[in-house]
């Protein structure tokens, strides 16, 4: 928990403006063009900048709080420790610790250090129209950011153990592909050696076979030697990597306040001894590859050399056989390419066979990233079931797990073009009735049967569109794509005994406000800055929802509204007024204190004017 002290601005609309702030309530009041939603933004703008900004915030800062303007805040932080952030334009923040020391260490625009909530009605309502996407999730993930943190971190840890997976099994099947069509190539070598029929009895030389023969098992042996090389190299690097992890990995659970100190501390000096153990034994066993390897790399120099010697023998045995040469070739060709096409099965079983295990692999690597998926959905849940408990009877919150397809959406309809078939909308409905996995394997396996009669789109057009989709789309990472959570916020419109909640997406202007503001009041405890939140709505909202949150929660967090109604101010008993007024060049504070000290200012702007207000309040006593 914090609370902004203080704000001083040099330069800009509001130059000389220099206010001290209250820990409850402040409600900035003004005629339109003050600069009430400038005072507002810089107040965000000096604490988070502009990322992710939209264009109007952008233009508001680029007009009125530009280049040269300096704005500086005081906050203050849990127990009592103070900050100083100054910010220009387009200049990252300067946080400045008591004691005038700045402190590099701290990036204020991930909005961790110190967290503001701030809102524009249009923003709001942004929040409101958004059924599918990141503005909802939000609300409830900036509430939980330690442990979510976590949870990525370890989720980025597996999603990037499946990505060498997934690129694992494509290497090994490009390479299986490549051996079947070698394979393929050379298929008729039995058949032509077998028409060949049995060798001439002018046939060579037992000494020109057998130094044919040998030339073949020589290049088989070159290749078994450099496929144990590689092999030996993958397996030194693999070590490594595990090695590292290893090194990386430690264990911390021993709390000092804790009645189970030492145990927990012992089972703590137990496991980094466990983890010493293993390093070291793997560090000798890649000490032992590495003597392997350089054993297979002498091996390959020294059959270099035979084998070159074992070529010369050849070429000059081949020589004196010139006589029966052809027929030699063609059944030293022949043979060579059986003995070729046999070594290229084996490698295609041991490939098949390497292409199981990391499927299987991944099996397990998946089951695994999907659980922890599901602890984001159970601390959404969490998070929606707390703001419930705050918020009114009238509005609900709702974590509606895996239904937010908006991502997946966008991948099959990118993959549809040039697919060759029309509506296709109407498809993509169909196609979110099957979850990405099951999709995956029908793309891998290419079964259009098995499609077609799932979707039941015809037999052509189901062949068009997986085509497609065999183009356009890697089922190894569709079979990963995350379907998010959808957040359903909704408000209970009836106004008889009967419930009827409808989204907020599907509400009126002020109907998504009215749901909304109840929620982003009672989030968190950091200071909360809101633009005109009564804007579209009415005041017995205002005062049964807004002023009611308002007076119970002030004492838990700082809140500073801009505002055109009188309500907010009055009946929930800011403790700040801040009266700003123009010259037409610049804004300025014109007045501040209680609400008992710019009462005169409040019934003006708000009211309508002294004599409006007499004039209903005459009318109402007379009602």
């Amino acid at each position: 928990m914090w609370f902004l002290d203080c704000i001083e601005i040099n330069g800009g609309f509001l130059a000389g403006l220099k206010l001290k702030l209250p820990r409850g309530l402040t409600c900035i009041i003004g005629p339109r063009g003050t600069g009430k939603s400038t005072l507002a933004e810089a107040i965000r703008f000096a604490i988070v900048g502009t990322g992710g900004a939209s264009k109007a915030r952008l233009e508001l800062i680029q007009a009125n709080l530009g280049t040269g303007t300096l704005v500086t805040l005081g906050a203050v932080a849990e127990g009592g420790t103070r900050y100083t952030i100054r910010r220009t334009h387009r200049q990252p923040a300067t946080l400045i610790s008591a004691d005038g020391k700045p402190i590099d260490s701290v990036d204020l625009d991930r909005g961790t250090f110190l967290p503001l909530d701030a809102y524009s009605s249009s923003e709001i309502e942004g929040i409101a129209d958004e059924t599918l996407g990141e503005k909802r999730r939000a609300l409830l993930d900036a509430l939980k950011g330690d442990e979510l943190s976590r949870i990525h971190l370890s989720l980025g840890e597996h999603k990037r153990s499946l990505d060498a997976n997934s690129d694992q099994i494509r290497a090994l099947r490009r390479t299986l592909a490549d051996t079947i069509e070698q394979i393929e190539e050379l298929a008729g070598a039995r058949s032509r050696l077998a028409a060949l029929g049995p060798p001439p009895d002018n046939q060579p030389s037992n000494e020109l076979v057998k130094a044919s023969r040998q030339q073949q098992l020589n290049e088989r042996e070159k290749q078994n030697l450099a496929s144990a090389a590689t092999s030996l190299a993958t397996l030194e690097k693999d070590i490594t990597l595990l090695i590292k992890r290893i090194q990386s990995t430690s264990f911390s659970f021993a709390d000092s306040n804790s009645s189970n100190h030492d145990l927990l501390l012992r089972l703590q000096s137990e496991l980094a001894t466990a983890l010493a153990s293993v390093g070291t034994d793997l560090q000798s066993g890649r000490d032992e590859l590495a003597r392997a390897s350089r054993t297979v790399v002498s091996a390959q120099d020294q059959l270099s050399k035979s084998h070159a010697a074992q070529g010369e023998e050849y070429a000059r045995t081949a020589k004196v056989n010139a006589a029966a040469s052809d027929l030699v070739r063609q059944r030293a060709e022949l043979e060579e390419n059986i003995v070729r096409v046999e070594h290229l099965e084996s490698e295609r079983h041991r490939t098949e066979g390497a292409i199981s295990a990391l499927l299987a692999e991944r099996k397990t690597l998946k089951a695994t990233f999907h659980l922890e998926r599901e602890q984001i959905s159970d601390l959404r849940t969490s998070v929606a079931a707390d703001l419930q408990h705050e918020t009114t009877d009238k509005v609900r919150i709702r974590v509606i797990r895996n239904a937010d397809d908006l991502a997946y959406q966008q991948t099959l309809f990118e993959a549809l073009r040039g697919a060759r078939v029309r509506n296709h909308e109407e498809i993509l409905a169909s196609l979110m009735r099957v979850r990405p996995e099951q999709l995956a394997q029908l793309i891998q396996s290419n079964d259009v049967d098995s499609f077609e009669k799932l979707m039941t789109f015809g037999q052509e057009r189901s062949r068009r569109i997986l085509d497609a989709f065999r183009e356009n789309i890697d089922p190894l990472s569709l079979e990963v794509t995350t379907i998010e959570d959808q957040i359903r916020i909704e408000l209970n419109v009836s106004t008889g005994g009967q419930p009827n909640f409808k989204d907020a997406s599907d509400l009126s202007r002020g109907q998504k406000c009215t749901a909304l503001l109840p929620i982003l009041l009672a989030r968190r405890d950091n200071p909360l800055v809101i633009d005109q939140p009564e804007d579209n709505l009415d005041n017995h909202f205002i005062y049964e929802t807004i002023v009611n949150s308002i007076r119970r929660l002030k004492t838990r967090r700082q809140m500073i509204f801009v505002t055109h109604n009188a309500n907010i101010p009055v009946l929930a008993e800011a403790e700040l007024v801040i009266v700003l007024n123009s010259d037409g060049k610049l804004g300025f504070v014109e007045k501040e204190g209680s609400v008992d000290d710019c009462r005169d200012e409040v019934i003006d702007l708000l009211e309508g004017g002294r004599e409006a207000f007499e004039l209903r309040r005459q009318r109402y006593g007379r009602a």
